[in-house]
């Protein structure tokens, strides 16, 4: 059996409350404009669980690529965070401009009132500044008008859900171990999200530490030269040194395939033995895990196995 890894920083994150039965949950845009008729149908699925939903007041605005000035954007954020009768924050849905943003989010805002913060993909740059600036645990997952339009997928459901509602840590049921490289298991705050997105924090004040983290990556549409090459930046920039292990969640269209297995293990072999997993069912697919962002998880190379150690939750 191999040697297991404890490298976590010194830290206590700032959990949420858990979601409540009939709770409002506050759907903003932060990035690109929801398809309208997908909006109301993911809002409805929501409902049928039995909570109330409040959409922001310019979660529907078009601005170019964007859902709308920065500065009604920004105001749907403070405002959801703000308002005492909101639960949880839901994205609407990824695309664009959440990077922008960064500077300008009133983060003491949402240290004193913090709330179940939900998204994934280009959401990822403001769920990592969000943990950086506050250390508030968020949640990588389905999002309003993509993921809940047409109701989630059992597995998603299961995987998410108790995640937001239960204080206990949930289990992670995959079917069958993942592929796993290095040595033995290693034990670190979860960080990571799409790897394209991630990359634009790298640098700024608004990436968190990486140091002891089990760091998750995925991403869409990506051609294996431009994996490759953000793969690198992030280990000349001492992320890869500092984390305790990586997980290689899903590619979605991101080809030529063979070469991108071939890059992927080629970064997996740089982490000196360190615990790598391959194909873990998270990102833009369909069949995909919730994760809690600054959360503990724990990842076992030779039994090819990934757990959330931790509540997301109080």
């Amino acid at each position: 059996m191999g040697r297991e890894l404890l490298a976590c920083p010194p830290m206590t994150p700032l959990l949420p409350p858990r979601l409540r039965p009939g709770a409002t949950i506050a759907v903003i845009s932060p990035a690109s404009t929801p398809d309208p008729a997908a909006l109301r149908r993911g809002i409805r699925e929501i409902e049928k669980r039995g909570y109330r939903v409040r959409v922001g007041r310019f979660a529907g605005e078009k601005s170019d690529h964007l859902a709308g000035r920065d500065i009604d954007r920004l105001a749907d954020l403070h405002d959801a965070f703000a308002d005492p009768a909101v639960g949880a924050v839901f994205a609407s849905r990824g695309g664009t401009g959440c990077t922008r943003l960064l500077d300008r989010v009133d983060y003491a805002l949402i240290r004193r009132h913090p709330k179940i913060f939900v998204g994934y993909s280009d959401l990822t740059a403001l769920q990592l500044a969000l943990f950086a600036r506050t250390e508030l645990v968020s949640f990588s997952g389905p999002m309003v008008a993509t993921n809940f339009d047409g109701g989630l997928p059992a597995f998603v459901e299961r995987h998410f859900w108790p995640l937001l509602e239960l204080p206990q840590p949930p289990q992670v049921v995959l079917g069958k171990p993942l592929t796993g490289a290095g040595r033995g298991a290693a034990v670190g705050r979860i960080l990571g999200g799409t790897l394209s997105i991630l990359q634009t924090v790298i640098g700024t004040p608004y990436a968190p530490s990486f140091d002891g983290a089990i760091l998750v990556l995925e991403d869409v549409g990506e051609e294996v030269r431009r994996i490759d090459r953000t793969l690198a930046q992030l280990r000349h920039a001492g992320i890869w040194e500092r984390i305790a292990g990586v997980v290689f969640a899903t590619w979605s269209d991101c080809t030529p395939q063979p070469a991108l297995l071939r890059t992927l293990r080629h970064y997996a072999g740089l982490l000196g033995g360190r615990p790598a997993l391959f194909g873990l069912p998270y990102g833009h697919v369909d069949r995909t895990l919730t994760l809690p962002i600054g959360g503990m998880g724990r990842v076992d190379a030779g039994k090819g196995t990934f757990e959330i150690l931790d509540g997301a939750v109080r």
